[in-house]
């Protein structure tokens, strides 16, 4: 009964999210072929803003844009963006990357945001809402962590959350490189989930649909496993597993829920 009910659940996830894709890829297509200016919100030149400034947080909330954070060459956080209705201000000690449209469309792909951030910063917290377009992080660390992507690809490398850390995706590949994360949160949608590092504390890790490979640093006995399973095969340690099966002996909790898809975990010391 409980297979069955996972069938329909996941199912139903993956039509929905395509459907949407759909409907929203047909509606861009039509807007950016037929209406006038409606690639206005691209420009030839990027814009630099300089953030000289101490800051604390970091919010980026964009709908449809490929976003890049890199590490500066100097101590300052800088953003370089060729997209003409994008917000960078300062409030407080907090850094808002916004967009100023409602809604706008990432008219094939052109529009770029890039924020460059010293060596070595440590954010209180980071937030990062993205909608369609590719994400591609690296270098960053905070205390607390949250990302929420839409559509597109996501790459995160040599990321870092002391305390917390909440990661949703909707539709797209998630890949996690080289990071360790307290207390993760992770909702995967529809797509491929590749993640390699350490995981602290108390973690949920929620599988939508669609193939997963975890390599956890150190080994089985680090980590306390609990796995239920979905639809498809899990393996752990080169070991396939059944439902409900808790492995491990460690201080870290992981909570594995598996969606439609193979899983494989496995260790490297």
């Amino acid at each position: 009964m409980k297979t069955w009910h996972n069938i329909v659940k996941y199912a139903a996830i993956a039509l929905a999210v395509l459907l949407i894709i759909g409907v929203i890829s047909g509606i861009m297509h039509m807007v950016y072929r037929f209406v006038p200016g409606s690639a206005s919100s691209v420009t030839d030149e990027y814009k630099t803003y300089v953030i000289k400034n101490e800051m604390g947080v970091l919010e980026i909330d964009i709908h449809a844009a490929n976003l890049e954070v890199r590490t500066a060459t100097d101590s300052n956080i800088t953003v370089e963006s060729n997209y003409k209705d994008l917000t960078v201000k300062e409030n407080n000690s907090t850094l808002l990357i916004k967009d100023k449209k409602a809604f706008n469309f990432n008219a094939m792909g052109k529009i770029m945001i890039k924020l460059y951030i010293p060596e070595n910063k440590f954010w209180n917290k980071v937030d990062i809402r993205t909608g369609a377009g590719k994400t591609d992080v690296e270098n960053l660390q905070a205390r607390f962590i949250n990302m929420k992507f839409g559509a597109g690809k996501a790459i995160l490398q040599n990321m870092s959350a002391s305390d917390s850390a909440s990661i949703e995706t909707g539709a797209g590949q998630l890949t996690i490189k080289n990071s360790s994360f307290c207390n993760l949160d992770l909702n995967m949608g529809v797509g491929q989930f590749e993640f390699s590092g350490t995981l602290t504390g108390r973690n949920e890790l929620k599988m939508g649909v669609g193939s997963s490979h975890i390599n956890l640093t150190g080994s089985l006995n680090d980590y306390r496993l609990k796995i239920e399973k979905g639809i498809g095969d899990i393996y752990v340690d080169n070991e396939k597993v059944k439902n409900d099966a808790q492995l491990g002996q460690g201080d870290t909790d992981i909570f594995f829920e598996g969606g439609v898809g193979s899983v494989k975990i496995d260790f490297s010391e």
